[in-house]
């Protein structure tokens, strides 16, 4: 009785693996994916767009540092930088030496993920069997979010008198995933749309953020 039984298990077990493919284990080789970053950089440019440079063009400014305090804070720093050498503006080492300081803040800078899934969950076999029939998905669609909400005050060096006071500039990324039983993949976004004009491929290999613990098992057909 104890063989027939195990013997069921196996044959569901084997029939849901020839539905649902091989598992596929996708995760990043560094602490964050590519895609993560790639998300917070690019809302904090398109936040840094949103602001008007012109009023401090060719003048010498200081940038404040000390009010951000975020994930990537170098590259929103760099990135600042251009918009200002955009202007024809010299950075100054200190403050004293300028025409015009500026401070930068971050209200929020970061990544967020949602997923739908429509399949079955993992089932793990009765004892004494280790095994589990595996997950099969059906439909899953995982969308990634950055966010970025900068703040940029600029003020003559001298007078202490506004030239910029941009209040907030809040801007947004995304990358998309959509998945069917039986189809490759679909990628969508306004990051995966950056990357396709940059190298003039699909991305459809690039996994959505994730640390380098965690993984995400998808089906493959």
């Amino acid at each position: 009785m104890r063989t027939r039984r195990c013997k069921t298990y196996w044959l569901l077990a084997a029939s849901c693996l020839s539905i649902a493919g091989c598992a596929t284990i996708k995760e990043s080789d560094t602490a964050r994916t590519g895609v993560e970053q790639l998300l917070i950089s690019s809302a904090a440019d398109k936040a840094l767009d949103k602001i008007d440079f012109r009023p401090i063009a060719n003048a010498k400014v200081y940038v404040e540092e000390k009010y951000l305090d975020c994930v990537d804070k170098n590259y929103v720093l760099v990135a600042l930088h251009q918009h200002l050498l955009k202007q024809n503006c010299t950075l100054a080492d200190k403050a004293d030496d300028a025409d015009v300081v500026l401070e930068i803040g971050s209200g929020g800078v970061g990544t967020d993920r949602n997923e739908l899934f429509v399949g079955t969950p993992q089932i793990p076999l009765p004892p004494p069997s280790p095994i589990s029939v595996p997950k099969m998905a059906f439909y899953s669609r995982i969308r990634a979010i950055g966010t970025a909400k900068l703040s940029v005050v600029a003020y003559d060096a001298k007078s202490k008198h506004a030239v910029i006071h941009s209040g907030y500039t809040l801007a947004r990324s995304d990358y998309k995933n959509w998945t069917l039983v039986g189809t490759s993949g679909m990628y969508g976004g306004s990051v995966e749309t950056e990357l396709v004009a940059a190298t003039g491929e699909n991305e459809s290999m690039i996994t959505v953020p994730t640390s380098v613990a965690s993984r995400q098992q998808s089906a493959a057909h």
